[in-house]
């Protein structure tokens, strides 16, 4: 299977990846571990050689479910794991990952979300001396502006980014993506799928589970949803005439973007990890490539511009005033 390398590292990634953060049941419902294994296995039969995982992801199951997942594969993959950025809790986080993980490095160490409160210098210079230790081999951050970054990157090297990036949200084409392209760090994109929303298997009426979250994004919500799903169906027709699923379609279309190294995929069985593999197998045609960017720029560009999936922050829209969510 093709591999892209993680910026000016050495270390190659699948344009496909699996995302553990389904594996654990506190924000996408409830999930059976030993299925959560078989498609960990699943990806790396058909060649995925790239998992992510957080602490965060209920509370170290997720990455529990891994490290279980890989016992006696470890080699065959390259492992990301997170932690937030308080820096006296860096190097204790990533003991208790590493633990939890059952090995004695990662591959990609990601800042999961950043802290206004603290000082990026003292971040990454931790994050520097855990690479200089052979603890981690590469340093990410996630969910950063593209200030940022360039904060972050006074002080060490940021090798790759992990922003939410689909058909629908391409808010990291204005600065981010541009950014990243011109200091070569690479690009993991998450809820690649936007959460499910383009999967084609949403309805208005679909139902959800209290403990699954997802309603909680700003794509579910009245002004968003009804257009996300519009959008998947107008999607449906093209991919059935390709012979695929909308999934493939738009993991097709994302993979082949400017910058985009690896796009997580959170499957959460071995068939769904097979299917979004199967993206690799065929190249889109020129004219479905234009007519698949007209039907995002439609939806992306009848959006506000919003910083994060959640609302957590101020969002800023460049098209019209500002406001709160």
């Amino acid at each position: 299977m093709e591999k892209r390398k993680i910026g000016t590292t050495d270390i190659e990634v699948t344009p496909v990846g699996l995302g553990g953060w389904p594996m654990g049941p506190d924000y996408w419902g409830k999930c059976d571990d030993a299925d959560s294994i078989r498609t960990i296995h699943k990806a790396l039969d058909v060649g995925i050689n790239f998992l992510d995982t957080a602490p965060a992801y209920s509370h170290g199951h997720s990455e529990e479910v891994v490290g279980k997942g890989l016992a006696g594969r470890r080699q065959d993959v390259i492992l990301s794991t997170k932690v937030f950025a308080i820096p006296n809790i860096i190097r204790q986080s990533l003991e208790e990952s590493l633990h939890r993980l059952q090995t004695d490095y990662v591959d990609l160490f990601f800042v999961h979300w950043p802290n206004r409160g603290q000082p990026l210098a003292e971040v990454m210079e931790i994050l520097e001396a855990l690479r200089r230790e052979g603890r981690i081999r590469a340093i990410g951050v996630s969910n950063f502006t593209m200030e940022m970054m360039a904060m972050a990157s006074r002080y060490g090297t940021v090798d790759v980014v992990q922003p939410p990036y689909n058909l629908i949200w391409r808010f990291i084409e204005d600065d981010i993506r541009p950014y990243s392209v011109e200091h070569n760090i690479g690009i993991v994109t998450y809820s690649s799928l936007a959460q499910g929303l383009l999967t084609g298997t949403m309805r208005l009426n679909t139902s959800f589970s209290g403990d699954d979250q997802r309603p909680r994004s700003i794509l579910w919500q009245p002004e968003n949803y009804g257009k996300c799903l519009y959008t998947t169906e107008r999607l449906r027709p093209i991919a059935q005439t390709l012979g695929i699923t909308p999934s493939q379609l738009v993991l097709r279309w994302l993979i082949s973007q400017p910058g985009v190294t690896s796009a997580l995929v959170g499957a959460r069985t071995p068939d769904e990890i097979a299917e979004d593999a199967h993206v690799l197998d065929w190249e889109l045609p020129e004219d479905v490539m234009a007519t698949v960017q007209e039907i995002s720029d439609e939806i992306y560009l009848s959006m506000p511009h919003y910083f994060d999936m959640w609302g957590n922050w101020r969002t800023w829209n460049k098209r019209g005033p500002q406001r709160e969510r």
